[in-house]
């Protein structure tokens, strides 16, 4: 069962998504190297500081985009099986 699957860390939704824009991905990675090029070699760990934090803010939106897609379809099922 999914729940169950779910419940002992067997489907990870996150693990599965793949991103289907490379370029973006690619342009962003310039981006990133460009930048640090330019700082200088004592500023360039605030790059790796800004990207955790940034990673952080990320991962902390997609498990909330998560919980409450997973509470819109439970809702959405309810509805159905009730009429």
């Amino acid at each position: 069962m999914i729940l169950q699957d779910l419940y002992r860390g067997k489907y990870a939704p996150l693990t599965l998504m793949v991103s289907k824009n490379s370029d973006a991905r690619d342009k962003l990675d310039a981006a990133q190297e460009a930048l640090i090029a330019a700082l200088p070699e004592e500023k360039r760990e605030l790059v790796d500081a800004s990207q955790d934090a940034f990673m952080e803010l990320v991962m902390d939106e997609g498990e909330a985009a998560f919980a409450e897609g997973v509470a819109f379809g439970i809702r959405l099922m309810m509805e159905v099986l009730h009429k």
